[in-house]
């Protein structure tokens, strides 16, 4: 429902948009029509009016073609993989929420998060406990949930596991430092020097600082690898998994695919993770951020016109915690 040449709304709305694959600069903001729900096609849609929108790689991957088998063809497009905001309308089946609902969205390869209006699938869609900003709501599905099922359904973490994060202060690294100790992990966090202190105000026990050590050539083993960047390998790592220990990467290639495969009949295991949006995943994350016990890292924020700055910044890498959009200047504002 992000596409544009797919909304029939008379109204207009600004949203950032591509009419070409290719670099950042691709974005830019341009009025566009408003999109509104259709309760004969689907009446389990739900409109948001957007208030921020977080920046993750999948959507720089998109905006330079790399899933362009996976999406529509059509331009011009808006991207944006997931968003916060208040609800304006609901289909006639949507149940448990209602127009002035604060929610969080999660929205797919569809897109449409970098707009003042997106249309969501209501299974996608979260009310907000009153403690969560639009911001830090808007930072959290894609990174906090791939931390969550990589450590607990890839890694099947145990209290007093040792788990390795490689890429500890980035996005998803952030959330697996603190998830990892919510769930009773003692945590390696692998960072640069410049981000030893932010790992261990998350709670990372021990610090590998990758200018100075590799990580792959510890003493140490551990029961879980994790790696957040997706930079490392099965292959490179075994040496420093227990004998039962298991790999997990955010970023499968053929031969992590292949390793993942060879490793069902061995006891060290090769895994990787694919993000799915969960209900009840979002509302036990979101509760643990309610309850102080999760802080969500947002290095900067952008407003809509800046995001092609957002997007360069993310893909020169280095980025602490994650980067959002506020697409509405006052992150706590609810409906007018």
């Amino acid at each position: 429902m992000g596409l544009v040449n797919t909304l029939t709304s008379e109204k207009i709305m600004k949203a950032a948009i591509i009419n070409h694959y290719g670099d950042a600069h691709e974005l830019h903001v341009q009025e566009v029509p408003q999109p509104t729900i259709d309760s004969i096609d689907d009446p389990h849609q739900v409109l948001i009016r957007v208030h921020a929108a977080g920046i993750n790689p999948m959507d720089t991957k998109a905006r330079e073609g790399g899933m362009k088998f996976l999406q529509s063809g059509h331009f011009p497009k808006i991207l944006g993989a997931e968003c916060a905001g208040v609800v304006e309308a609901v289909g006639l089946m949507v149940k448990e929420i209602k127009p002035g609902d604060r929610v969080v969205a999660s929205l797919g390869l569809a897109g449409g998060g970098y707009a003042e209006y997106v249309v969501a699938k209501d299974k996608n869609v979260i009310k907000l406990p009153d403690a969560v900003d639009f911001s830090q709501a808007a930072a959290m599905p894609i990174a906090a949930g791939t931390a969550l099922q990589a450590l607990r359904d890839k890694g099947n973490l145990r209290p007093g596991d040792q788990v390795l994060i490689n890429g500890a202060t980035g996005g998803v690294g952030t959330f697996a430092i603190q998830i990892a100790k919510l769930l009773g992990g003692q945590v390696t966090a692998v960072c640069s020097t410049e981000g030893a202190a932010l790992a261990r105000q998350l709670g990372a026990d021990h610090i590998i600082d990758y200018h100075t050590a590799d990580f792959t050539k510890s003493i140490e083993t551990y029961n879980i690898v994790f790696d957040a960047v997706g930079k490392s390998s099965f292959d490179e790592c075994r040496n420093i998994l227990t004998e039962n220990g298991i790999y997990v990467t955010t970023l499968p290639s053929p031969k992590q695919m292949l390793e993942q495969v060879v490793t069902i009949f061995t006891e060290q295991k090769a895994e990787s993770i694919l993000f799915t949006f969960s209900q009840e995943d979002m509302n036990w994350l979101l509760k643990q951020v309610a309850d102080g016990q999760l802080l969500v890292v947002i290095e900067r924020t952008y407003r809509l016109d800046e995001l092609a700055l957002a997007h360069a910044e993310s893909e020169a890498g280095h980025v602490k915690g994650k980067l959002v959009v506020e697409v509405v200047s006052d992150p706590k504002t609810k409906t007018e």
